[in-house]
């Protein structure tokens, strides 16, 4: 099962995560791509759909699908420049203008869009079409998650707000920037045994 079938076996009545396992799930996922990273691959489609759970365990998630996945120094490209490649609603603004060359910030985006969704129980940039999809992630914030679920530690609803920045220089670096944040978050006695109700 991906993802999100998990969120729906394990809360079917509100379809997110609780505090503790979102930051379980975040955490191993930024780890994989953080080991991506430190060998300058950028996955460039992180979506629930290419999150893997063995057993249905979100402490052993696992990214698949590295089809699309580029060298931040790579020469050439698997696509055309000025085409966008990617899944709507996780890609990062500069992936969804084509621009030619992307580091593991565009990953960090689609992963705070993972993460936000798993914690709210809707993405965080929903449209009629892709189209209006892409132009919310251009022009639009997304909605703060300690507004929509005001049990979210801020610091981990900062965080996410961090990975979801539209310039890419305001997001952390990479994975292993952001799961050394979920983690110290994870340390916080706010962060533990917080439900979804």
């Amino acid at each position: 099962p991906d993802i999100l079938h998990r969120i729906a076996l394990l809360h079917a009545d509100q379809g997110r995560l609780d505090v503790a396992e979102a930051l379980v799930v975040g955490t191993r996922l930024a780890e994989a791509i953080g080991v991506a990273h430190a060998r300058g691959v950028v996955h460039r489609d992180v979506k629930p759909n290419n999150v893997f759970l063995p057993e249905g365990d979100l402490d052993r998630a696992k990214i698949l699908d590295f089809g699309i996945a580029g060298f931040t120094r790579a020469t050439r490209r698997l696509t055309k420049t000025g085409i966008p490649v990617g899944t709507p609603g996780y890609m990062a603004p500069e992936q969804a203008r084509g621009e030619p060359v992307l580091d593991a910030r565009s990953d960090v985006f689609a992963l705070g869009c993972l993460l936000f969704e798993c914690l709210a129980g809707k993405p965080a940039f929903v449209g009629e079409h892709w189209m209006a999809v892409l132009a919310k992630i251009l022009f639009e914030e997304a909605p703060p998650l300690k507004e929509m679920r005001p049990e979210v530690p801020s610091a981990l609803s900062a965080l996410v707000s961090r990975m979801l920045a539209k310039e890419p220089q305001a997001r952390p670096a990479d994975g292993e920037e952001v799961a050394r944040q979920l983690a110290a978050i994870g340390q916080q006695p706010e962060s533990r045994n917080v439900d979804s109700t």
